[in-house]
């Protein structure tokens, strides 16, 4: 439509813009979605290329707008790293493979810290940040062992890098690629856009929640001493805004995020204010509890969900 596609030899777009490769988003659907996939993890390979594109079109607040762009995001590109980072299959994959995928994380990573600096919050696209960060996803867990690629000291400077790996490498494993990811996204100033968005009055539940996510599940790899101040305020604005909520408020749709919004909260207490982690515990169960009491169908559903 609007824009021409000029690409050097590393899938980089240069020129004037480019157009969302279409014929890159059909042959990758019809290698993700589908019970034998295979998933390309080359740069310059269809999933490389139409991340780079939707980076492209979210800097230039387009994404969403783009009809191919969104069906990438919302579809194929979640399911594409649901694969690569949680299936069995990743324990077989060979070094290659391994890094081809920390490359295609890299590039995950480029584009929501793009997109999350305009409006609406991207909700799908945090939740499969989320994924990235997780220590816990097999891909993660078989690199465990792996050391930072880049000295995010000389980024940040000495001891103010968001992520780091623990000091006792006798307990932990260093989960170097997994922090490599963390301070790539705040290098790219996804965390003070997360911050600013967390500080906004008019933001809802379900946006907040999609925010604390990504930190809640890495919460062990983050440096307290950068990222806790950022977070702190959040933490009690929530526990405060969740022990005030009246019976009325239970039948709002908007409250079913609650129960997950205060999982992700106790993931952050847990690394950042162990004093906390009962009493969030106890809100959640109390939540649940009213809200499975409560005369509305929806809340009660919802309740016996998370139970």
């Amino acid at each position: 439509p609007f824009y021409s596609q000029k690409n050097d030899e590393n899938g980089n777009c240069s020129g004037e813009g480019i157009e969302f490769p279409t014929t890159n988003l059909y042959e990758l659907e019809s290698r993700v979605l589908t019970d034998h996939w295979s998933i390309p993890y080359k740069r310059e390979e269809s999933l490389g290329k139409c991340l780079i594109a939707s980076t492209y079109l979210a800097r230039l607040g387009l994404s969403d707008s783009d009809e191919n762009c969104k069906r990438f995001m919302d579809r194929c590109m979640p399911e594409a790293f649901k694969k690569l980072l949680t299936s069995s299959a990743v324990h077989k994959w060979g070094t290659e493979i391994h890094e081809g995928i920390y490359n295609m994380l890299m590039l995950l990573v480029d584009l929501v810290a793009e997109r999350v600096k305009q409006d609406p919050i991207p909700v799908g696209l945090l939740s499969v940040l989320t994924m990235a960060f997780n220590p816990d996803n097999e891909y993660h867990f078989k690199n465990r062992m792996k050391v930072c690629q880049r000295n995010w000291a000389e980024v940040f400077g000495e001891g103010n890098m968001h992520a780091v790996s623990p000091i006792s490498t006798f307990q932990k494993e260093p989960h170097g690629w997994l922090v490599d990811l963390v301070n790539r996204f705040a290098e790219l100033g996804g965390f003070s856009a997360i911050q600013s968005k967390l500080n906004s009055e008019d933001i809802e539940l379900g946006a907040i929640s999609a925010l604390v996510q990504p930190f809640g599940v890495c919460a062990e790899y983050l440096n307290s001493s950068v990222v806790q101040p950022m977070l702190d305020p959040v933490i009690h604005k929530m526990i405060k805004y969740v022990q005030n909520v009246e019976e009325k408020d239970l039948k709002d749709k908007r409250l079913v995020s609650i129960p997950e919004l205060l999982s992700g909260i106790k993931l952050l207490c847990m690394r950042f204010q162990p004093d906390l982690v009962t009493a969030v515990d106890d809100l959640r169960l109390d939540i649940l509890l009213r809200m499975l009491k409560s005369p509305h169908f929806s809340a009660k559903m919802n309740s016996l969900k998370e139970v």
